[in-house]
C-alpha cells in the first residue's frame, strides 16, 4: 500500500468514526464571542482571556506600534528581532513582577518548551498529566529526564507514579 493509499484509509477510518474535524469560519471570534452566520456563542476556545483584542486603547496602541516599528520584528531575537521596545517591556515586567531580569517568548508553548528543557536534567523524573498541553508533553520527551504521566485528573494513578518514582531512587528499581 503507497503513501496516499494509506492517507486515504486513515481518513475513511476517521470519518466512519465521526472523528473528522470541520472547520467553521466566523465573523468575529478574537475576543469573548464567537459569531458567524448561523449565531453568536461565548467564546471559551480562544486565548482572549481577557477580551482585550478588541479594546479601543490595545487596538490604538498596536496601530501606533506599527507605526512606528513596522509589522514584523525583521528576524529572531537572537539575530536581528531583539528590539529597544522588547529590552524596555522585559524591564518592565521585570520590576512589576519583582525579578532583576524576565525574558519574552514567542508564545507560551515556546516558553514552556526552554523552561523544561532549561532546569530538566538527566537524572531527573518528569511526572504529567497524560492530558498536559502539547508543549509541555513535547517538551519532556524532548528533555534529558525520564517522563511519567499518570491519567487524567486521578490522584491515585498519580500516587502510583510518584510511589514507583519514590521507591526507584531508594535503589528498588
Amino acid at each position: 500500500m503507497n503513501w496516499e493509499q494509506r492517507i486515504d484509509e486513515a481518513l475513511k477510518d476517521r470519518q466512519s468514526q465521526g472523528l473528522m474535524r470541520q472547520r467553521a469560519a466566523v465573523s468575529a471570534g478574537a475576543g469573548r464571542w464567537l459569531e458567524s452566520e448561523s449565531g453568536r456563542w461565548r467564546n471559551f476556545a480562544g486565548n482572549d482571556y481577557l477580551g482585550l483584542a478588541r479594546h479601543p486603547k490595545v487596538i490604538a496602541a498596536w496601530q501606533a506600534g506599527a507605526a512606528r516599528y513596522g509589522t514584523g520584528s525583521g528576524g529572531s531575537g537572537h539575530v536581528v528581532g531583539y528590539s529597544e521596545a522588547h529590552r524596555r517591556l522585559e524591564q518592565a515586567l521585570a520590576e512589576w513582577a519583582g525579578y532583576p531580569r524576565a525574558l519574552l517568548f514567542i508564545s507560551g508553548y515556546a516558553a514552556n518548551q526552554a523552561v523544561i528543557t532549561a532546569l530538566a536534567g538527566a537524572k531527573d523524573a518528569l511526572v504529567a498529566d497524560r492530558l498536559s498541553h502539547s508543549s509541555l508533553l513535547e517538551a519532556a520527551n524532548l528533555a534529558p529526564g525520564r517522563l511519567r504521566r499518570f491519567l487524567h485528573n486521578d490522584i491515585e494513578s498519580l500516587k502510583r507514579q510518584l510511589s514507583r518514582l519514590l521507591w526507584s531512587a531508594d535503589g528498588g528499581d
